[in-house]
């Protein structure tokens, strides 16, 4: 599999778990425990529209500007954009382990794994086309 595949695959891999992420809260419905957040009053908080934003949907356009356009520019900038990534999921991680879950502790222990694997494969993808350039 190609380094361009395993990022994709990477980046589809992370939508998956914070989706699921998202569900392990909301599925708790089931066993009578009360989601509610504090301080709700039946409105959306703009913050939440933004980690939507940032965690669905950006990442599809991550893969289709993979898919579409394999410029040095496009490259480099996934290559930094995942690395914030990987932040962004550490520490999140670091969060939940002040109250584990034991669901969401081991999902998102993987999704940080899958965020530096998907680190390294962009800075594969970015090597690429370097090694390509004319010195």
């Amino acid at each position: 599999m190609s380094s361009l595949q395993k990022c994709i695959l990477f980046w589809l891999l992370l939508i998956i778990m914070m989706i699921l992420h998202f569900n392990y809260h909301v599925g708790e419905i089931f066993y009578g425990i009360d989601v509610l957040r504090e301080n709700a009053n039946g409105s959306v908080p703009l913050a939440t529209h933004a980690i939507r934003n940032i965690f669905y949907h950006l990442p599809i356009v991550w893969i289709l500007a993979l898919v579409f356009n394999d410029a040095r520019p496009v490259r480099l900038g996934l290559f930094v954009i995942s690395i914030i990534y990987s932040f962004s999921h550490a520490m999140h991680l670091a969060g939940e382990l002040k109250s584990p879950d034991f669901s969401q502790v081991p999902l998102l222990i993987l999704a940080f794994i899958v965020s530096i694997l998907l680190n390294i494969e962009h800075y594969k993808y970015l090597k690429q086309i370097e090694a390509q350039e004319p010195a």
